[in-house]
């Protein structure tokens, strides 16, 4: 806990020192969340005392230095249990990442067993959350990654790149690597305390879930999904709010790709992934405010910036159909999903050819192309219903899985 690069502040270990001993911990990575941070807890400690009740919990609040005094209303919570509470800012870089090692040291010190992290902005968790996280990872399972009833335009990082990318290089059809809700065993934690990957920035902010997932995939971990119901929460229109975030997690999933070569070359077809939880919740997914001819204006504005990313390194039937993109709100565009593969594949090779210094622009690049296949879906499927949508994108994986042969030939 003393070496130079904790996370852990001189509150925490306090802290920590005082719990000395626990079996589980659930983590909560906060930053100006005062409106839900309160609720999370709640149903957190619900879940604890109710499925495991004779263990010695400990929840772990990891802020941000909150400017809307989230870490002042944690502390006044309430828990009428033997749960112990953590209430304390994280040190070093600004970003989950940095929250979750916090979370993830503070577990090593006190010896548990499992650890569960779940995201502050949460309108829909509820205490089942706590089993189907938890449980798993007692029982011999290294992760469990959560499986959520979504709105249709919800996840579109996790749907058109992490989820594709992630069944196909790494073997397992995780539906939400970069979920935010997740279960690990204390032995992954420290698999992934010591990865090599953290002097990535990027590791440290929003390139976290997909570094837990990817490490968990290549140390070959036993994983499950757990079907939590509906995600509610504070959830990013594509066109305007994701930049940084699209950075980081394109930027470490890439990184990771690079570290685990050796492995996921050797994998040639998705399994499906056990899954926890019974299929009994109804669709009360929240709608987010999305708009068609925002996506392509956004497109279209910034697609002429990069052309010359474009022309190098895709063919030319590819740049001919984003192109057409550009007048996707007059006409309809056949965008075939093995378009949008050998798309991906051929930056996820650039980037490994790519001197550090300009993979920040070849990842501007592949997020303009992004926000365009995300113009063609809003517009494919704008009177579809959730379930069809979600048909479309699993089928898309499997294009994904029948061209690994062009990444393999690129990289």
């Amino acid at each position: 806990m003393n070496k130079e690069d904790s996370a852990l502040s001189l509150d925490a270990q306090i802290y920590l020192h005082d719990i000395e001993k626990a079996d589980i911990l659930v983590g909560i990575p906060s930053f100006n969340n005062v409106l839900t941070a309160s609720y999370v807890i709640s149903q957190v400690t619900k879940g604890l005392d109710t499925y495991f009740p004779n263990l010695k919990s400990v929840i772990f609040v990891a802020d941000g230095n909150s400017k809307d005094q989230t870490l002042y209303s944690v502390k006044k919570v309430y828990l009428p249990s033997e749960v112990k509470l953590i209430p304390a800012i994280y040190m070093g870089l600004s970003g989950k990442g940095r929250a979750v090692r916090a979370i993830f040291e503070a577990a090593r010190y006190l010896k548990v067993q499992s650890v569960a992290l779940v995201d502050s902005d949460l309108r829909s968790i509820t205490p089942e959350w706590m089993k189907l996280l938890i449980a798993p990872t007692m029982t011999g399972t290294g992760f469990v990654a959560p499986y959520y009833n979504r709105y249709k335009y919800d996840g579109t990082i996790t749907n058109f790149l992490c989820y594709p990318i992630t069944a196909t290089l790494f073997g397992k059809d995780i539906r939400q690597p970069i979920g935010g809700d997740f279960g690990f065993s204390i032995e992954l934690v420290k698999d992934i305390l010591d990865s090599p990957l953290w002097e990535f920035p990027d590791v440290n902010r929003f390139g976290i879930d997909i570094f837990e997932t990817l490490t968990a995939l290549a140390k070959g971990y036993d994983i499950k999904q757990a079907l939590l119901g509906v995600k509610n929460h504070d959830a990013k229109d594509p066109s305007s709010q994701l930049a940084s975030m699209f950075r980081q997690v394109m930027n470490t999933m890439f990184t990771c790709i690079e570290q685990y070569e050796s492995v996921w070359k050797e994998i040639h077809s998705i399994s499906k992934t056990p899954m926890s939880g019974e299929g009994k919740y109804k669709d009360t997914s929240e709608s987010i405010e999305v708009s068609l001819p925002a996506t392509i204006e956004a497109f279209k504005n910034k697609y002429p910036s990069y052309l010359d990313i474009y022309s190098s390194i895709l063919e030319e039937d590819i740049q001919n159909k984003f192109s057409e993109i550009q007048f996707l709100e007059n006409s309809n565009v056949e965008f075939p999903s093995e378009i949008w593969a050998k798309t991906v594949y051929s930056f996820i090779a650039e980037f490994h050819k790519t001197p550090t210094f300009f993979r920040e622009r070849l990842i501007d690049a592949l997020r303009v192309l992004w926000i365009g296949r995300v113009a063609v879906f809003l517009k494919e499927t704008w009177e579809k219903s959730r379930e069809e949508c979600e048909e479309k994108i699993v089928e898309e994986v499997k294009t994904f899985e029948k061209l690994k042969p062009y990444l393999i030939g690129k990289y």
